[in-house]
């Protein structure tokens, strides 16, 4: 059973990867990439062909997890992760 709790814990863990993106910690065409064993979900930020992508494994690349804020600045988009979560995670 989902709760609320479980789609806020996976919204931050996506944000604090996107987050490391931005400060540079990953290179730009490195992915998100979310998959489920055994009924846990599991995130990976890596270059592409470093994933061990299986059937329930969808890839995300994280510049598209971006966008730029009132600022100017790069953001993390958290419609986007929002999206994300979302058809991962769904309410019972």
């Amino acid at each position: 059973m989902s709760t609320i709790q479980d789609i806020r814990a996976l919204e931050v863990s996506i944000n604090d990867i996107v987050t490391d993106y931005i400060n540079g910690m990953y290179l730009e065409d490195d992915v998100l990439a979310i998959s489920r064993h055994a009924g846990k979900l599991e995130l990976t930020a890596d270059k592409r062909e470093s994933i061990k992508a299986g059937k329930e494994t969808e890839i995300y690349p994280l510049k598209d997890l971006i966008r730029k804020g009132d600022d100017g600045q790069p953001e993390e988009d958290i419609d986007k992760i929002s999206e994300i979560v979302n058809s991962w995670i769904f309410l019972d």
